[in-house]
């Protein structure tokens, strides 16, 4: 048939082709401006716009869910202490003791370092933690001031850019007095003796408590959440003592009543930084990050008429986050004793908002963690400390009446003394293969593994992970001569002091 021979239609099979070409034209034409719209509708096309939006949680947690309690007690239970259990204030308490009676050894009896009797019997539960305490504040501590002045300036920029988060610290505001007068001041108002006018009025109620919790996350993305969930508040894993803005008289033996609900959030750590701890990374960004969301998210709820109090990095805390937070469907324990989750891994630092708002609770979740971390190690087989436990499992490792596993936070500390850059560590984080940005790999092992029930996936991808790449032995994270400060990935080019200072620099990776 030639090309002029008519159709059906009457058209020629020359113009039936020209207007198909055409008709198929215009079709991709309306895809585009369906395509255009749509990008033109969403919040993430506007230059210069951060969005935070739910889809930052992206994991669909409903086929992990379970109906909790994620936490049972296996023996009696006893709550935190800011005094034993919180490592910053042990060690405090203990470098004052030790300043007192300089010449003490851990050869010495513990009770002559008078230090409160509760600190006495946690040492003798734990005897380990008093020799890592003891070699924290007469070793560690000095020996990294002599290093800080011979390699600090290799990272003077990671300081900088450290500093820069720590700065917002001191203008973020705390409780000034105890939970039932500052958690019922209005928003803004942290008095000590507030006057009648500073109190928060009467709440608005919510048509449900699943609007409520859809609003609260909802808004707490929006406030710089990169996830969020909510759970019950328990009484268990609030400190024995010391909440902000308490006299020392005052009764903590119950939880305040309208601290019924727990409102976690949490954000990631700078992945490019985080990637070269432990010396070259900062928890400050995070801290502050989370710390400004929840503070936000309170503020709201005040102006709503419900109390709140927030509890993070930089306001302190007042009760154990990491529970709370897989109690609330956010991860789960892993082999580091802190929580994992599905979308950031451990590079997720958490604050809770407590409150009386009624609200739709989330269940706890279990998409395999426990069964990775059993074989996984790698975040144990890389500690500087050896603070992580390389057990199988964590049978018999019970703390506080519950078993899981937990890390020696007195050998964890010590090395967060002597690394170089911003204090702290975070190799943990940088190891764990659940830590990574989310791309199509990554997000292919995520939605496969959990729905493995051989454990196939996630042997092969240790396999690969032990086998194809490179990373420092746990030693040469350690200071010289043993080893070398190093890094788990090289610092991001923008944190090179040598590549924008004018000054001498000596590089801490090279013996000698």
């Amino acid at each position: 048939m030639s090309a002029e021979q008519k159709t059906s239609f009457g058209l020629s099979r020359r113009s039936f082709l020209k207007v198909a070409g055409l008709a198929g034209v215009a079709a991709q034409a309306g895809g585009l401006v369906a395509a255009g719209v749509n990008a033109g509708s969403s919040s993430e096309s506007y230059t210069g716009w951060e969005s935070f939006n739910p889809a930052t949680q992206f994991f669909d947690r409903a086929p992990f869910e379970f109906d909790g309690p994620a936490h049972a007690a296996v023996s009696e239970v006893r709550r935190p202490s800011l005094t034993t259990d919180y490592v910053f204030g042990r060690i405090a308490t203990f470098q004052a003791a030790y300043d007192a009676h300089p010449d003490w050894t851990p050869d010495d009896p513990v009770g002559e370092l008078e230090l409160p009797q509760k600190l006495v019997d946690f040492y003798e539960e734990f005897p380990e933690r008093v020799a890592w305490d003891y070699k924290t504040v007469s070793q560690t501590i000095p020996t990294n001031m002599e290093d800080r002045q011979k390699y600090g300036n290799y990272y003077l920029l990671a300081e900088a850019y450290s500093a820069g988060f720590e700065t917002h610290r001191v203008f973020l505001p705390k409780p000034a007095a105890p939970p039932e007068i500052s958690d019922f001041q209005k928003p803004g108002v942290y008095k000590a003796e507030p006057e009648a006018s500073d109190m928060i009025g009467d709440s608005v109620p919510f048509k449900s408590p699943e609007l409520a919790a859809e609003f609260i996350k909802e808004i707490a993305h929006r406030y710089g959440a990169t996830l969020v969930a909510i759970t019950k508040t328990n009484p268990d894993w609030i400190y024995t003592e010391g909440w902000r803005g308490c006299p020392e008289d005052y009764d903590f033996s119950e939880m305040p009543a309208h601290w019924e609900y727990a409102i976690v959030v949490g954000v990631p750590m700078e992945w490019d930084t985080v990637m070269s701890s432990p010396q070259g990374s900062t928890s400050y960004e995070g801290y502050d990050r989370s710390s400004t969301a929840a503070l936000r998210l309170e503020n709201c709820l005040k102006y709503l008429g419900y109390p709140a109090r927030t509890h993070s990095p930089f306001a302190n805390y007042d009760l154990l986050v990491p529970p709370h937070a897989i109690e609330a469907g956010l991860g789960e324990v892993g082999r580091t004793g802190y929580c994992i989750t599905p979308e950031l891994g451990g590079n997720c630092r958490m604050a809770i908002v407590t409150t009386n708002l009624p609200m739709a609770i989330d269940r706890p979740i279990h998409f395999g963690v426990e069964e990775f971390c059993k074989k996984c190690k790698l975040c144990a087989e890389s500690c500087p400390s050896g603070a992580i436990s390389m057990a199988d499992d964590y049978d018999g490792m019970v703390l506080r009446g519950y078993e899981h596993w937990y890390i020696n936070n007195g050998a964890c500390y010590n090395f967060w003394r002597e690394s170089l850059g911003p204090m702290g560590c975070r190799l943990c984080v940088a190891t764990c293969p659940f830590s990574r940005k989310d791309n199509w790999l990554h997000d292919l092992a995520r939605t496969v593994e959990p729905r493995d029930p051989t454990g196939l996936v996630s042997s092969s991808l240790l396999f690969m992970q032990k086998t194809f790449f490179d990373y420092p032995e746990a030693i040469d994270y350690r200071r010289q001569p043993d080893g070398t400060f190093a890094s788990f990935r090289e610092e991001p080019s923008w944190l090179h002091s040598s590549r924008y200072l004018n000054i001498d620099i000596n590089n801490p990776h090279e013996r000698g």
